[in-house]
């Protein structure tokens, strides 16, 4: 046969069977489109140039990895369900004389014609809808507009095709193999071959059981975001073979027990419904819980991306109470740090002000150290006083600062006032800033810091020094009596971490009466500062300026590249599951026109009928919807610690958007349901 005939039989089958065609070339194109979109966002280097982008190629890419998986395992759904729905077809062109070699040229053919069909609207998709795109995340990051219309680069046009096409050539010899293994009989029988009624899979119902319960426990269980860093793709991986494995065997137990049931089961209203379900999900179990995780995906990717954008200014009010923070150190020859007095830096700050026209609102001087420890019993352990493994929820950063300079900070004036806490040189007081863990106890009543024992006088409840790092590890602030008890544990640490110690750092925070004019001078304020000291004081000096609004703008880089990612990764979920949807409501409809004949002639009436295999149809598409919400629920702990790592801490933030998230994807869930049940 020539090579005509073949394609002239395939693009007629594609004509005949366009209600299943069609959405499989949308959906390919679609996919295409996406990962083409975040592969040019990757390479188009003008956005790293109008924002700034330091995250943006490197998120970009991941992004297209996951589509690109989400795109194999969709693009061999589909062509299962095709194979599925045309097997009595295939084997009507062998009873009729076509050999099986013609058959799979057939399907080669149907393949070709389909993917190529894909990968050029999947192309035009990208392209039309790449500077939408570009828009969007300019809009995002608070960037400026790229200039210029289309960005085509031919690097990113013909990866995306060769990848696509390989795909579908793979899905074609997977089918190809299954036609060549069926023998004609099976092929024209094709779905409407006999079947036995389901057996409860015991090892695969305990696997689900212990992977789904394993997972749960992490996600609850985990208290430090290091911690949850590094076990969150481990539960992740746990929950996805849980869903599956329940789907699988879970139903099918529940089903029986139901069955088994019998003042239950021998009612007319739930006979049909119980045994009806038993055969349904057998089929559908592998497709109801994919539907289930993409649903999961959807939700968790809108709201923690949301979530943290949407907290950029609680996150940068909670870290940076003031808007410049300035340390500076020298190196002396000898080797010895030395700090540049607080005193000395207000000076440099307010004359580069008064030089470029800034009115200084307030400055307020901190003398303190930042030192890293392991917290057992009451102790603040060093590395050298550690012995064998530890727990990451041991962790502890503690600020030390002085009495002098919490009263300073405390009353906002130069002198102390009241607020004095009269420490010894035996005694601290405690802060308990961040507990990673929850936990809040009260302060021990003692401590041993470096092996000196130190009386706990006062637990205070607000620590004047901020720390501008994420709540990644537990940290305490300790106010000691003096400079004398200051420069001791400054020393012994020293001792203990040799050149990873922390310096006695002398800090100012300033903030500005007019923040948009500060920002504005900001890199010429900065520049003339440091000039200034790297004058005054000769030699290798190190310094650390720390400015509200780059911390503000590099928050925009990274949530913003999160929330653009989230919003693309989650239209491709919810994309996926309309798509498996609709072709679940396909594969009843054509199951159920024989399940209504056989109950209509067994005596049931229409209304009965149709009332029976709805509500079976209904049950299992919501399962899933109910699925995802309890992984959500139950994935919240591990994911409040995860965003800790990223300083949001508004915990009622993250709760409102995950709620408003659920409702509206349910909304759509729904509407997608009752549209494709038409069909």
């Amino acid at each position: 046969m020539k090579t005509g005939y073949f394609f002239k039989i395939a693009a007629g089958n594609i004509k005949k069977n366009t209600r299943l065609y069609i959405p499989r070339i949308l959906a390919e194109a679609g996919l295409l489109g996406c990962f083409y979109i975040l592969l040019t966002l990757a390479f188009d280097k003008r956005l790293d140039d109008a924002l700034g982008g330091s995250y943006l190629s490197m998120f970009m890419i991941m992004g297209a990895v996951v589509i690109g998986l989400l795109s194999f395992v969709l693009i061999l759904y589909i062509n299962r369900f095709l194979m599925k729905q045309r097997k009595n077809e295939y084997g009507l062109y062998n009873v009729l004389g076509m050999e099986k070699r013609h058959i799979t040229k057939v399907l080669f053919h149907e393949s070709l014609i389909s993917s190529v069909i894909s990968v050029i609207l999947g192309t035009v998709f990208g392209i039309l809808f790449y500077k939408l795109s570009s828009l969007l995340i300019c809009r995002i990051l608070q960037g400026e507009i790229v200039a210029g219309f289309y960005y085509i680069n031919l690097k990113t046009i013909l990866l995306p095709a060769i990848i696509f096409m390989a795909l579908d050539f793979f899905a074609y010899i997977i089918g190809s193999i299954g036609v060549r293994r069926l023998k004609p009989v099976e092929l024209l029988a094709g779905k409407h071959t006999g079947e036995k009624e389901p057996r409860i899979k015991w090892v695969l119902l305990l696997l689900g059981v212990a992977c789904l319960g394993v997972g749960y426990y992490i996600s609850i269980t985990t208290k430090s975001p290091l911690q949850a860093m590094a076990l969150f793709f481990v539960a992740v991986l746990l929950v996805i073979l849980g869903t599956y494995f329940l789907f699988i065997a879970g139903t099918t137990f529940v089903l029986k027990c139901l069955k088994n049931n019998k003042r239950y089961y021998y009612d007319k209203k739930h006979m049909p419904a119980v045994s009806g379900l038993l055969f349904r999900m057998k089929h559908n179990a592998v497709g109801l819980a994919s539907i289930a995780l993409l649903a999961t995906g959807v939700l968790v990717m809108i709201s923690t991306t949301v979530s943290l954008y949407s907290g950029i200014d609680d996150t940068l009010k909670a870290h940076y109470p003031k808007q410049f923070y300035l340390y500076v150190s020298q190196v002396k020859d000898d080797g010895k740090v030395i700090t540049v007095p607080a005193d000395e830096l207000e000076i440099y700050v307010r004359e580069s002000a008064k030089n470029h026209g800034l009115e200084i609102k307030s400055v307020e001087k901190e003398k303190m150290l930042t030192v890293s420890y392991l917290m057992r019993d009451g102790k603040l352990l060093t590395k050298t006083e550690v012995y064998g493994g530890y727990k990451m929820e041991e962790l502890t950063n503690v600020v030390y600062i002085t009495e002098e300079t919490y009263s300073q900070i405390k009353s906002g004036k130069v002198t102390p006032d009241p607020v004095v806490l009269n420490l010894k040189s035996d005694e601290v007081a405690y802060c308990r800033i961040i507990s990673i863990a929850g936990d809040f106890r009260a302060a021990p009543k003692t401590l041993t810091i470096n092996g000196k024992v130190y009386k706990v006088k006062k637990e205070i409840e607000y620590f004047p020094v901020n720390s501008t790092t994420g709540e990644m590890v537990n940290t305490i602030g300790i106010v000691v009596s003096g400079d004398e008890v200051l420069d001791e544990i400054y020393l012994t640490q020293k001792e203990a971490y040799g050149e990873f110690a922390s310096e006695l750092a002398d800090r100012i925070e300033v903030e500005f009466a007019d923040e948009k004019a500060a920002e504005a001078v900001s890199k010429e304020f900065n520049r003339e500062i440091i000039d200034k000291i790297k004058a005054d004081y000769p030699g290798e000096i190190g310094y650390n300026v720390d400015v509200k609004w780059e911390s503000r703008k590099n928050m925009l880089d990274l949530y913003g590249t999160f929330l653009f990612l989230g919003i693309l990764l989650g239209f491709v979920c919810l994309f996926s599951t309309v798509l498996i949807i609709y072709y679940k409501q396909i594969s009843e409809g054509y199951e159920d026109r024989e399940r209504f004949r056989i109950m209509e002639k067994i005596g049931m009436e229409p209304k009965a009928v149709k009332k029976t295999i709805g509500s079976q149809i209904m049950l299992q598409l919501f399962l899933p919807l109910v699925t995802a919400a309890v992984h959500v629920a139950f994935a919240f702990p591990i994911l409040l610690r995860l965003l800790k790592m990223l300083m949001l801490s508004n915990t009622a933030l993250f709760i409102i958007c995950s709620l408003i998230t659920f409702a509206v994807f349910a909304l759509v869930y729904t509407l997608v349901y009752f549209l494709t049940s038409k069909t």
